[in-house]
Formats: C-alpha cells, sequence, structure tokens
C-alpha cells in the first residue's frame, strides 16, 4: 500500500538534502525544509525531510549537554 520507496516528491532532491546535512550537522528539520523551497522550489513537511533522511541512513543523536545527577558527585 502507498507509494513505492523512492518515487516521492523529495526523491530527485535526495542528494541535495544530504549534501546540506553533511556540511551542516546541526541544521535542523525547519532549516532544511527552507533551504529546499528557496533553492528547488519544493515544499514539503519537515516530517517528510525526517523520514528520506532515515532512509539515507542519518541518525538523531541527543547532546549530553545536561548536568550530571546529584548522587554522581557523592
Amino acid at each position: 500500500m502507498g507509494r513505492p520507496l523512492g518515487t516521492g516528491k523529495l526523491a530527485a532532491h535526495a542528494g541535495f538534502l544530504q549534501e546540506l546535512v553533511t556540511q551542516d550537522p546541526d541544521m535542523t528539520l525547519f532549516e532544511l525544509r527552507d533551504a529546499l523551497a528557496d533553492a528547488e522550489g519544493v515544499t514539503v513537511h519537515h516530517s517528510a525531510i525526517a523520514r528520506l533522511l532515515k532512509r539515507l541512513g542519518f541518525t538523531h543523536k541527543k547532546s549530553r549537554w545536561w548536568p550530571p545527577n546529584a548522587d554522581a558527585r557523592r
């Protein structure tokens, strides 16, 4: 059911998005969406970009900036 993988609206722009993420890994999905709209004239929802990036092998890593647990200082 549904569209076969690799035939969606973003299939032709996968290389463009991959290049953007490679150049700046800290770009948000909203920034990627806006860059795609500005450069290619394609408007999509940010979740579609997230699904494409996941298929391309990109993952989301949580940052470890939070302070340590109070119990760990003892």
